[in-house]
């Protein structure tokens, strides 16, 4: 049996109290193995809606010190109590698409509300909780199959799939530890990393590519280091001068994987 807590509140120091593992200053233990982390839910779509500057992803997760364990938050992209990505105001695909994979990455356990992974509409309370597309005989279309589905959402569904193909098939995503990388007003990266393998996944949000730098140290690794790509990257950036540089295109996510020489 795992339970996980509901805590409605976008702010950590309200939410950690309730994550249980040690007694809080009224002597209780809520016992609580995991809560929904809406923080990071928060932050990440304001950021992916433009409405603060992408080192937001940064400072939330500064916050998991005051958790038992971090790592026991379940992230969500949304659920039944809260408006669709796709509805919020400054909402765009590619913003969804990076919100997904930015909770996809990061740790914890991700939720994935039905229907997001096709960037299905729905405003508050009842729109939020609208059918899915399919599932009955006489719908008029079934977005259960590719053909059911609008070019947009087939986009959607088919990057969801990816980055969670990546987490399913990296330890690293999965229980690695995080490590800040780089972050600005438009980009953010960081590593997973864990016995075996380090993972880079840089954010862009920017109408145009953006070039980032950090220091190849950070990786614990040293010049002749390469990154070599896992998902929508470009190249084979190599450490040199103790440094890494990557090159995101415009309004996407890539991930890589730190190659030794």
């Amino acid at each position: 049996l795992w339970m996980v807590g509901e805590v409605f509140d976008v702010d950590a120091v309200h939410t950690s109290f309730f994550m249980g593992g040690r007694a809080g200053w009224d002597g209780i233990d809520t016992r609580l193995d995991a809560l929904f982390d809406f923080p990071t839910w928060d932050a990440s779509r304001k950021v992916f809606t433009g409405k603060m500057p992408a080192s937001a992803l940064r400072q939330i997760l500064r916050s998991d010190s005051l958790y038992p364990d971090a790592s026991r938050l379940v992230t969500m992209a949304n659920n039944h109590d809260t408006p669709r990505f796709m509805s919020l105001e400054g909402a765009t695909l590619e913003g969804a698409m990076l919100h997904v994979a930015y909770i996809i990455s990061l740790r914890g356990t991700p939720q994935l509300y039905y229907g997001e992974e096709i960037a299905l509409e729905g405003g508050d309370d009842p729109h939020n909780r609208r059918d899915f597309p399919g599932g009955f005989p006489n719908d008029a279309r079934s977005a259960f199959e590719k053909r059911g589905r609008t070019p947009t959402e087939q986009r959607m569904y088919e990057w969801t799939r990816d980055w969670l193909r990546l987490r399913r098939e990296t330890s690293a995503i999965r229980r690695g530890a995080l490590v800040d990388l780089h972050f600005d007003d438009d980009t953010y990266a960081f590593a997973r990393r864990d016995e075996t393998t380090t993972v880079v996944i840089a954010f862009n949000r920017a109408a145009t590519p953006k070039e980032m730098q950090f220091p190849a140290e950070y990786l614990g690794v040293s010049d002749g280091a390469m990154l070599s790509p896992l998902l929508n990257a470009e190249g084979r950036p190599v450490a040199s001068g103790g440094a890494f540089k990557l090159r995101v295109p415009a309004k996407t996510a890539v991930a890589y994987k730190v190659e030794k020489p």
